[in-house]
């Protein structure tokens, strides 16, 4: 794919770019990165050489020995221009990705799909000030990209063709896209993934990082919980969780503690696996995570369980959609509604009273779905 129709551009070359530009470069695409930092594109390329191409191998993705032939690194904007797709990669901020959309639709084609990986704001929220906002379609990956199979596609707004055109992307580079035609901030894996946090965040500073991620392991995800806070960074996951917290009420702000302890992280530059340390040591693009024996985590599990329901209660989708999205953003083989099956759902909701007894968090407070589901249990 050398011509323009083949074009893909990537801005940002974060940890989501340069994943993403991997992934399309892998697929034979001409990928331009577009980064502010020159730094930014030098790391990006390191990781292209070496970690990318490991984590290609690791998914069964990898088609190509070398993929940097296929990335034009570049921090001049204008190079977009021919590009047939252009993936958002940057900083959660909406003024800034407001900001950089307008700026994107004045110098690419008429027919050229804008698509943005935001983990916190909605497509919608991000078209208003385009001249042609159907043409703008949610376009998210999950931690660690290359590794998971999903990408959530979809928005209100987003126009058939465009929507089915990004659907036959996100398979071309070996992704599964799940559909959502309805708009929340944090779409359908964050928002429970958040959720699971606020309830985390209760338990800060009482059980260690390797207890959590081991008991996590045992319900069959590979990624244990402090494990994949590491992948997204500190510095992000705030940044989400504000989002959500603004959108969508209390239950997704964070105990005081948490939050000191996150912002104090942020302070100290560990930022996670970006900036090789977070709750554990990087290397070589892997945690180096001490056995440890699982600690009860049951109330987390149960805040998860619980947004799960509270997004069927919204129509935000159904609930084979929500159990697929689980599976394939966490490599579990179950899907968290098999997992609320397998625990029982009026033991959910006794242990979700009791937190919410305890702590008045929001997050332990049991939605009315939930409750009728332990009602006929």
């Amino acid at each position: 794919m050398t011509d323009a129709a083949g074009r893909v551009g990537v801005i940002g070359a974060g940890t989501m770019g340069a994943a993403i530009s991997a992934l399309f470069a892998n697929a034979s695409y001409d990928v331009i990165l577009v980064d502010i930092e020159k730094d930014a594109l030098k790391r990006a390329r390191i990781r292209h050489e070496g970690e990318c191409l490991r984590e290609l191998e690791e998914a069964g993705l990898k088609k190509r020995d070398e993929i940097i032939s296929k990335i034009k690194y570049t921090t001049e904007f204008s190079e977009l221009g021919d590009c047939f797709f252009v993936v958002e990669a940057i900083v959660e901020r909406l003024q800034s990705k407001l900001e950089l959309l307008e700026r994107l639709e004045k110098i690419i084609g008429d027919r050229c799909i804008i698509a943005t990986n935001t983990s916190s704001f909605t497509p919608s929220e991000l078209s208003a000030k385009l001249k042609n906002p159907e043409r703008l379609v949610l376009f998210h990956f999950s931690n660690p990209p290359i590794l998971r199979e999903i990408v959530e596609v979809g928005g209100e707004n987003v126009g058939e063709e465009f929507l089915q055109k990004t659907v036959e992307v996100a398979k071309s580079i070996g992704k599964e896209p799940v559909i959502l035609r309805k708009d929340s901030r944090g779409h359908i894996f964050n928002r429970f993934l958040c959720s699971a946090l606020s309830a985390l965040g209760w338990d800060m500073g009482k059980v260690a990082p390797p207890q959590v991620d081991a008991a996590m392991k045992n319900l069959g995800s590979p990624v244990g919980l402090f494990e994949l806070l590491d992948y997204i960074g500190m510095d992000v996951l705030l940044m989400v969780q504000d989002s959500l917290t603004e959108a969508h009420g209390p239950r997704f702000a964070l105990p005081p503690g948490a939050r000191w302890l996150f912002e104090k992280m942020i302070e100290w530059g560990k930022l996670g696996k970006k900036s090789g340390e977070g709750f554990y040591k990087w290397v070589e693009g892997k945690a180096e995570i001490p056995r440890a024996d699982p600690v009860d985590i049951l109330h987390i599990v149960a805040a998860a369980v619980n947004e799960a329901f509270r997004e069927l209660e919204e129509g935000l989708t159904d609930r084979e959609t929500v159990n697929i999205a689980y599976k394939l953003a966490t490599a579990s083989p179950v899907g968290i509604f098999d997992v609320a099956e397998m625990l029982g759902y009026r033991t959910l909701i006794d242990v979700l009273e009791k937190k919410f007894e305890e702590t008045g968090a929001e997050v332990f407070k049991p939605c009315e779905m939930l409750k009728k589901m332990a009602e006929v249990e």
